[in-house]
């Protein structure tokens, strides 16, 4: 299977891929940097714009542009202009925390976590759901690093991990209320050995692709948990994969190059970048937020 990376810009915490089909572009971002980035796949040009703090996730808006969840809230961000504007406070207290892991449901709604950015043993992250109309709910709290979010084809499933946890958790989802219950342990990852579930997506036959952190590898997983494949990567933090082309078929995954020695970065030269593979299963597009 052929892999490549389309952009020569390398990101130290690469994170949330989101493959628009309006544009043909990736938009994905660096933790790190902070900065967002866009990737255009007709050229493979990347613009970047600097935030003025660490970037967790962002996701596509129905009214056009992106949202941004940074530190101290969320916000609407519009590339043509390259502006933020504040939508909501988030932790805006909580100064020891920052955003991670999100996206948007069937019905626009927006879930997100949050994580300690100094000390990621620290359980002080929680989980919320932001309304269009942004309303703020806290679904639980004491969460390490949130990560691995997303839904069932027939979006009755929500999945969702803890990765310091070592499980990935599936949960019955009323997509009409935008609730969850009944939690159920649906995969097992064996960080120490093979690495950590960081983010997810879904194809349309339910499998759900996770990026294993540190283990260098894409698995599929089906809805009874069980392994379909593995897909080794050329570098050994890949982050997060996202569904994306004309087809479908093609996977996005942005990785990382933090705690990576020179020596590992010389056999690494991919680490950092924003890597695509075509597979045999289309994956399902993501949502946008409907405020």
């Amino acid at each position: 299977m052929k892999i490549y990376c389309i952009t020569n810009q390398r990101a130290g915490l690469g994170e949330s891929p989101v493959w628009s089909k309006e544009e043909n572009c990736v938009y994905w971002i660096d933790i790190l940097g902070p900065s967002l980035l866009c990737t255009d796949l007709a050229t493979q040009r990347t613009r970047v714009w600097k935030m003025p703090n660490p970037i967790g996730m962002i996701a596509l808006r129905t009214r056009g542009g992106l949202i941004v969840a940074l530190e101290d809230g969320i916000y609407s961000f519009d590339a043509s202009r390259g502006n933020l504007e504040l939508l909501t406070h988030l932790e805006e207290a909580c100064f020891e925390n920052r955003p991670n892991d999100g996206k948007c449901d069937v019905k626009g709604r927006l879930w997100v976590g949050t994580m300690n950015k100094v000390d990621p043993s620290q359980a002080t992250g929680a989980f919320y759901r932001i309304s269009p109309s942004l309303t703020i709910d806290k679904i639980n709290c004491g969460i390490r690093i949130p990560n691995g979010l997303a839904w069932s084809p027939d979006d009755s499933v929500m999945y969702h991990t803890d990765t310091r946890s070592n499980m990935v958790c599936s949960y019955n989802f009323n997509s009409a209320k935008g609730e969850r219950s009944e939690q159920k342990d649906f995969f097992s990852f064996g960080q120490n050995k093979n690495g950590s579930v960081d983010g997810a997506a879904m194809d349309i036959e339910g499998g759900y692709w996770a990026a294993l952190y540190g283990g260098g590898k894409l698995v599929r997983i089906m809805p009874d948990g069980a392994v379909e494949r593995e897909i080794p990567l050329p570098v050994t933090q890949p982050t997060m994969p996202a569904f994306g082309g004309m087809d479908m078929k093609t996977i996005f995954i942005t990785t990382a190059r933090q705690k990576l020695n020179a020596d590992t970065l010389v056999s690494q030269d991919f680490a950092g970048g924003l890597l695509s593979l075509q597979v045999d299963v289309p994956g399902l597009p993501v949502h946008p937020f409907g405020g």
